[in-house]
């Protein structure tokens, strides 16, 4: 049948409409020109077979139910945080320029400063060196001359022996044998000296000792020797007494003793003279020694 296209308000298929709707073949649509003119009816619902019960009825996109109070998970709280220690770092000592080191460090032992302290708990061993130096004696011909001046050394034990060290007499070592002997005295010289070894390791046994200096044919000339004592430390560090030339006459002089004090060392500064042989030195400082006539070599070695 003709469709009428002269209705007021209908509209006319477009060109590309007829041309698609006239093409023969089998890609034609099956629509009408009334399908493009007119909407396509909305599909039937779907049927439901019997005895299916009804679903819920569909909810509004505005409706829903009420929310319950929500619940959260409990917060686990975290473990307080430990502070980390801080362990702050030891100052450093500042290097000072120009500070000598220890095996240069040299003290002079005057009456300023009479002591010093070698503490138990900073020495471990070695050896103390005292050696006692001299300036020479020339000749005209410049030809080197031999002095009157000695080093020795009187001991006392903190179990009660006592003696004394030197060269004169032969007693070259002492307390002690083999290598457990605490004090041996070296070869004398004239451009080195005498020296006096003083064995650390063994020192406990020590109560005292006295070092001095001493002539075997009267008095020294003190002024001339400009006599010095030395004492090297295991350390390298020096302690220095220079022996000062007396008002008078004295044939010995008592230089520094070392005392035994809880295991510390003192040793301190004498500078005593004194106009008499070693046996002079040893009844000022208390050794009941037997010495021999002349009062310089004890008749028995070790009271």
């Amino acid at each position: 049948m003709p469709i009428d296209y002269s209705h007021e308000g209908t509209h006319r298929p477009s060109p590309d409409v007829h041309t698609f709707l006239g093409r023969p073949g089998p890609a034609r649509s099956a629509r009408t020109l009334t399908d493009y003119l007119a909407p396509r009816p909305a599909p039937a619902a779907p049927t439901r077979p019997a005895g299916a019960r009804p679903g819920p009825a569909p909810r509004s996109p505005g409706s829903r139910p009420p929310a319950g109070p929500v619940r959260k998970p409990p917060v686990q709280q975290a473990p307080p945080v430990q502070p980390t220690p801080v362990h702050e770092a030891p100052p450093v000592a500042e290097a000072v320029v120009g500070a000598p080191r220890p095996s240069e460090r040299r003290t002079v032992l005057d009456e300023d400063h009479p002591s010093v302290t070698l503490w138990a708990s900073e020495r471990s061993g070695g050896t103390v060196h005292a050696v006692l130096t001299w300036q020479p004696r020339l000749s005209a011909a410049g030809v080197r001359l031999s002095t009157d001046v000695h080093l020795g050394c009187l001991w006392e034990l903190r179990d009660g022996p006592a003696g004394i060290v030197q060269e004169l007499g032969g007693t070259f070592s002492a307390p002690g044998f083999g290598s457990r002997q605490v004090l041996r005295l070296g070869p004398r010289s004239e451009e080195a000296g005498e020296e006096l070894l003083l064995d650390l390791r063994h020192v406990d046994v020590l109560r005292r000792m006295v070092l001095f200096a001493t002539g075997r044919r009267g008095a020294p000339d003190w002024a001339s020797l400009q006599a010095i004592l030395s004492l090297r430390l295991p350390t390298g560090e020096r302690l220095e007494t220079a022996l000062e030339p007396p008002g008078s006459p004295a044939a010995s002089c008592a230089v520094v003793s070392v005392h035994n004090v809880g295991g510390d060392l003192v040793l301190r500064r004498e500078l005593e003279y004194l106009d008499g042989p070693q046996r002079a030195v040893a009844e000022a400082y208390g050794w009941d020694l037997d010495f021999d006539a002349e009062g310089t070599v004890p008749r028995v070695a070790t009271r």
